[in-house]
């Protein structure tokens, strides 16, 4: 590759670097001015003074200070854009309880018992004054008919505790903080009717607030046209991002077939759609100057179209991508792919640096990357004279193209791999653009009743067609391999060795395979090492799970699983605050029972239960509630107090004789509050997960 084909791409390596060092770091301090002007000093003197006058060996020289300039500004962009670097923060007024004026900046979603809005906060009162501030913040509202008529745009002045936002309390569980301070929201706040009241309508921008209203058309248009239950949310979704009405057993069988990138709107999506306006308006083609006002509404619909869909940063990639092939086109220059994408990725980058934290904007990259580099090669290896057999070697080239540079992130965020994905995209990628064509058709066709009676049945037809598809293949045995881990280093040298593996099926260099072994090898020790250490690892977790109780028993590879009996049908709990530990852990559910089994239980004569008593590798628990109290006296190494158990710390200790107690989150805060009084006066140890979250003790640490 000639390096100085593509100039971009040589900044962004950089720029992205400063950005990162920013964000893993969490760093805050900005960098001074005299930092930048210091290196362009120097890189002009170099360049154009000294530049003759010294070795040749030193030219590097100018080319150091440019990175590191471009390195420092990815930097100061993204600790400038930190809402603690903000001195106008609404954070920095915030007390135990403030008033505050609000607007939403988003519409209303519909939770299971509340409503969610995303709110720019204007205005905050102290216990001094009003101070004008800047920031967004997250406002659960109590379900009622009132705030259901709440609009994008509406101010609205509350009165409540804007509380900073909790970290993950259990081990691997998604940083929802992180992910959220990554968009700017570090507070939250739960209102009840009485404690917010409307101010005024029609706040925000006229652009958007029009652009959501379209959207609430577009999908009242489909209600209306007899679509609903899952077919209703997958159209909604494919054709609007619209994602609202997705539950998790549908995500969880699209996920599992590899086709979960056709529910949020992104490339393919944003393709689709250009490729029927640019068919629309081919006759701008035969006119002299036509070019230009083609490419303008080419520009207006493909922005139009992702504002509708939520703007969500995989769109943004894509509508950008092809804005600027647009304006190429347009402008009559040849463009190159790689090009495009670096003046797309530092235009983004520029405008929120903080996309690159984004999974989805990663993903939709690394995949057009993908696609770009090995499909050609994947694509040239079959040729065939006939248009569908051709038409299908190209879908498969692209599913394995783009399957193979995203799947080492897949594994490292996801933890699982679809193992018919071939197959779900040959029948998905085709059909989701039937379904997307035949969704356009009902709402363009919408003012005609019976031709968007007849089009609106093919649309469920095809909904149906797509849906049971997916479920069948999902449904077939070995369809996902999952529970898998990867850690940050072995995804990086999973991309190494891709990346190896295509530059010697390029340039055919023995030399790259060498390299590309040699860091398989690296792979393999690091996934062997983290193989012995799970074999040999044993610990007891009692997680933090909101009015839950739930704990896993892990011997090597193998967990016992614990919990009241709610938790143990709830499979979508167990996914959001237990999967992703014991995927870390690399161990699997061997078994799984309620607390208070009163079947005694025997497993390879290490764990036992009864009744709230277990016993595992000599350790010994007892499970005290309202159910589960014995007054017998028997000495355990741990006791758990769950669901404000009516019982003394006086009395465990004399009966129970405890090394430590554990207040799990089933238990109120006052309750809590008055165990631990109990226990200092006793000094006795004592651990609450709902202030450090899930419990955790190794026992091999401990022999």
């Amino acid at each position: 590759m000639r390096w100085n084909r593509f100039p971009l791409v040589r900044v962004l390596i950089p720029f992205i670097a400063g950005i990162s060092i920013a964000l893993y770091f969490q760093l805050t301090y900005i960098l001074p001015l005299a930092f930048f002007f210091v290196l362009i000093l120097l890189s002009f003197t170099f360049i154009y003074i000294l530049l003759r006058k010294i070795s040749y060996r030193l030219r590097w020289l100018p080319g150091l200070f440019i990175l590191l300039f471009y390195l420092g500004a990815g930097y100061q962009l993204t600790v400038l854009n930190l809402n603690a670097n903000k001195a106008n923060y609404f954070g920095n007024f915030v007390g135990k309880k403030n008033f505050a004026i609000a607007t939403l900046s988003e519409p209303l979603q519909e939770k299971e018992k509340v409503y969610k809005a995303v709110v720019n906060i204007s205005d905050v009162r102290d216990s001094l004054a009003w101070h004008s501030t800047t920031g967004k913040a997250i406002i659960y509202f109590e379900k009622d008919s009132i705030t259901l008529h709440l609009r994008y745009g509406d101010k609205i002045l509350m009165y409540g505790k804007l509380a900073g936002i909790k970290p993950p309390m259990n081990p691997g569980e998604f940083n929802y903080k992180n992910y959220l301070k990554n968009r700017g929201i570090d507070y939250q706040m739960y209102a009840s009717r009485c404690d917010w009241k409307f101010l005024a309508a029609e706040n925000g921008n006229p652009f958007f607030a029009c652009t959501y209203k379209i959207r609430d058309k577009l999908l009242t248009i489909l209600q209306e046209a007899g679509i609903k239950g899952d077919e209703y949310a997958v159209i909604s979704a494919l054709l609007i991002g619209y994602t609202d009405k997705l539950d998790s057993d549908l995500i969880k069988t699209y996920q599992g077939s590899g086709v979960m990138h056709i529910l949020s709107v992104s490339g393919m999506h944003v393709a689709i759609v250009f490729a029927m306006m640019n068919l629309l308006l081919s006759f701008f083609n035969r006119m002299k100057y036509g070019r230009i006002p083609k490419a303008l509404i080419l520009l207006l619909f493909i922005w139009f179209y992702a504002t509708i869909t939520g703007l969500a940063p995989a769109t943004i990639r894509a509508a950008a991508m092809f804005s600027f092939i647009i304006v190429a086109k347009a402008s009559r220059r040849q463009t190159d792919i790689f090009n495009v994408l670096a003046v797309s990725l530092l235009t983004l980058l520029l405008i929120n640096p903080f996309y690159l934290v984004d999974i989805g904007f990663q993903l939709s990259y690394i995949a057009v990357i993908g696609i770009v580099t090995i499909y050609p090669f994947i694509y040239q290896k079959y040729r065939s004279r006939y248009w569908l057999d051709d038409q299908i070697w190209s879908l498969i080239s692209v599913s394995i193209a783009a399957q193979l540079i995203t799947f080492p992130l897949s594994l490292y965020y996801f933890h699982q791999f679809p193992n018919y994905f071939l197959l779900t995209n040959l029948i998905a990628v085709p059909w989701s653009a039937v379904v997307i064509y035949l969704g356009m058709a009902v709402l363009m066709f919408s003012w005609f009743p019976w031709l968007a009676a007849l089009l609106s049945k093919a649309l469920v037809y095809a909904l149906l067609f797509l849906n049971g598809s997916i479920a069948t293949v999902d449904g077939l045995k070995f369809s996902v391999r999952d529970n898998i881990s990867i850690t940050t280093i072995e995804m990086l040298l999973l991309y190494i060795i891709i990346m190896f593996l295509m530059l010697y099926l390029s340039k055919k260099n023995n030399k790259l395979v060498l390299a590309g072994l040699a860091m398989t090898l690296l792979l393999m020790v690091s996934l062997s090492l983290h193989a012995f250490q799970a074999a040999h690892q044993q610990k007891i977790i009692i997680y933090n799970i909101n009015k839950h109780t739930a704990m896993d028993f892990v011997d090597g590879n193998n967990c016992y699983f614990v919990s009241d009996s709610v938790m143990q049908s709830d499979l979508r709990k167990q996914g959001l605050h237990i999967y992703d530990n014991r995927c870390l852990l690399h161990t699997e559910v061997s078994k799984s029972m309620p607390i208070n089994t009163s079947t005694f239980l025997n497993f390879n004569n290490s764990f036992y239960i009864h009744s709230g008593f277990i016993q595992f590798l000599g350790k010994r628990l007892a499970v005290v509630s309202k159910e589960i109290i014995d007054s017998s006296a028997m000495k355990f190494d741990f006791v758990l107090l769950t669901q404000n158990a009516n019982i003394t710390i006086q009395h465990l200790r004399e009966h129970y004789q405890p090394q430590q107690i554990i207040f799990d989150a089933t238990n109120s805060t006052l309750k809590i509050k008055k165990w631990k009084q109990e226990c200092e006066t006793l000094h006795i140890p004592y651990y609450a997960t709902t202030d450090k979250g899930a419990w955790i003790f190794d026992i091999n640490s401990f022999q």
